[in-house]
């Protein structure tokens, strides 16, 4: 049905270093700090793993993660669509990307792009019903496997590690600042 490109892991670092190596640095670098380094780097390993095992899953399934990540999208509220400018910014892609991923959505039948009813310049993405019925057959088992690599956490572990990373997250323009 759906071609899916092999994505590397985006951290292949599997050697961590320890607390002791890093805190060995701060006679060279004077701001480290060593707890911060090590935490960072154990959260890019998990992140890369996770995300290599999702696109093993999702290989599995014949299916791209950009392409799962529209369907997702537009499942959300299946009856009222979505125009490509929104769903690249819900999917956190170019408009370039989603262009290419709507293509190949709808000539596989998963999707429609129907003109705007004000303006017709513009068009409405919406599933088809082949596409919810595709969606049908493999969430079940998503949800499942995402329910057995969570479920190493107790609800208030899950509720806990959620805070945390939105909390890390409000500090990401640490990394992306000029």
């Amino acid at each position: 049905m759906v071609k899916m490109a092999r994505m590397s892991g985006m951290f292949s670092l599997r050697d961590l270093p320890k607390y002791e190596a890093i805190r060995q640095r701060v006679s060279r670098y004077p701001d480290v700090h060593p707890a911060a380094v090590e935490t960072f780097l154990v959260l890019l390993r998990v992140a890369s793993d996770v995300l290599v095992g999702l696109e093993t899953h999702l290989g599995r399934r014949e299916i791209s993660q950009g392409r799962f990540n529209v369907l997702m999208v537009l499942n959300r509220e299946p009856s009222v669509g979505l125009a490509p400018s929104d769903l690249a910014v819900r999917c956190g892609v170019t408009r370039a990307t989603m262009t290419g991923l709507l293509n190949g959505l709808e000539r596989d039948g998963l999707i429609t792009r129907q003109p705007d009813a004000q303006d017709r310049r513009m068009t409405t993405c919406c599933l088809t019903p082949k596409g919810t019925a595709y969606l049908d057959t493999i969430l079940p088992e998503f949800y499942g496997r995402i329910d057995q690599l969570m479920g190493q956490l107790t609800e208030e572990e899950k509720l806990l590690l959620e805070k945390l990373l939105w909390k890390v997250n409000e500090g990401i323009t640490a990394l992306t600042r000029t």
